[in-house]
């Protein structure tokens, strides 16, 4: 099984280092990095220029893009996209330049392919940590009848084979937000086979786009919900919680 990984980033040079070190630390090495650069104006691609030789020591093929200009189009996903056209390996992983990953990560991603080999995507608990680097909570799998209230697990914990991407499609640019889980839903339309890992792998810096942006992300969501279930009622009590809640 080759991995590709794919790290989207803009003006990262505070967090960069730290995911592609957590990349170069992994027990199984991924077979393929990319980078999508969405025109950084401090060090970020000083920095990938940096790591590539280190990369390609370990026996990682480095990829380095320009983010494609898409009048238009939600930035996010039109990096992601791109990052996965280019990709070549049997499973994709978007790593953020602002995540990182502990050594076991794509080993316990490679063993729960084995042992679920009709899976179409695995699904890693998440750590969120403040800037301090504390552990403020744990995402852990949850089950996708759930989709209608809350996104079952963050992009960064999901491992999707490129199979399924060419079955399903990527990324929706329509969506500056929550692009993730308009995708994820439609894992669970197609009743795509989820292959669960129980122990966290992934660690995500909370302060991130959704977070900074709350109330375009309810509305998106709640927009991505009523699409996929448009007389269902929870959504919008979802909305409505989420909305007095601040959250």
């Amino acid at each position: 099984m080759r991995f590709s990984l794919v790290t989207i980033c803009k003006n990262s040079q505070r967090t960069l280092g730290r995911t592609i070190e957590s990349v170069l630390a992994q027990k199984t090495l991924p077979d393929e990095y990319i980078f999508v650069d969405g025109n950084s104006t401090d060090r970020t691609q000083d920095i990938i220029d940096e790591y590539v030789p280190r990369l390609g020591d370990k026996g990682v093929k480095a990829i380095s893009l320009k983010q494609v200009d898409a009048p238009g189009e939600a930035g996010i996903p039109v990096a992601w996209n791109q990052g996965i056209k280019t990709a070549t390996g049997d499973v994709i992983a978007l790593l953020n330049s602002d995540d990182w990953y502990e050594p076991t990560a794509l080993e316990s991603v490679a063993t729960a392919f084995q042992q679920s080999p009709d899976a179409g995507v695995a699904s890693a608990p998440v750590n969120f940590l403040d800037q301090a680097g504390k552990v403020v909570s744990t995402s852990f799998p949850k089950c996708l009848c759930l989709l209608p209230i809350l996104m079952p697990v963050p992009h960064p914990g999901l491992f999707v084979k490129k199979s399924t991407y060419d079955r399903l499609g990527l990324y929706d640019t329509s969506y500056r937000i929550s692009a993730d889980y308009d995708f994820v839903w439609r894992l669970a339309k197609n009743k795509v086979e989820f292959a669960y890992i129980k122990a966290p792998q992934v660690n995500m810096e909370l302060g991130g786009l959704a977070n900074a942006n709350r109330k375009p992300a309810r509305d998106e969501t709640r927009n991505i919900a009523t699409k996929h279930q448009p007389y269902n009622p929870i959504p919008y009590v979802a909305w409505i919680a989420r909305t007095i809640l601040n959250r």
